[in-house]
């Protein structure tokens, strides 16, 4: 719970759910680099609102929906290189103010 840096890099997550990470509220940093990872749910990154750093390079992303990336409003690094993003629905960095 207590978990202030994660690196899960090179694990197999096709999805990530909603409230995959709410068991670790004080994640600052975040690496699923390398995962496999085609989607992310709205929702999955909820609770985790001092995370700064997020790595989602070298995954299989195709859409980032409206509320994909929400609940990371410290976010200030998101790193997405290597993906085959074909969509960004409106709204999807909207709640990103530190970015």
């Amino acid at each position: 719970q207590l978990t202030k840096k994660l690196d899960l890099q090179g694990n197999s997550f096709t999805v990530i759910p909603v409230g995959a990470f709410l068991a670790t509220p004080y994640l600052t940093h975040l690496d699923l680099q390398r995962c496999k990872v085609e989607r992310l749910e709205e929702g999955a990154f909820r609770g985790l609102g001092r995370l700064v750093y997020l790595n989602l390079a070298s995954n299989s992303i195709a859409l980032l929906y409206q509320e994909s990336l929400d609940g990371l409003s410290s976010l200030q690094q998101l790193i997405l290189e290597g993906n085959r993003i074909e969509e960004i629905q409106p709204g999807a960095f909207g709640h990103l103010g530190s970015l």
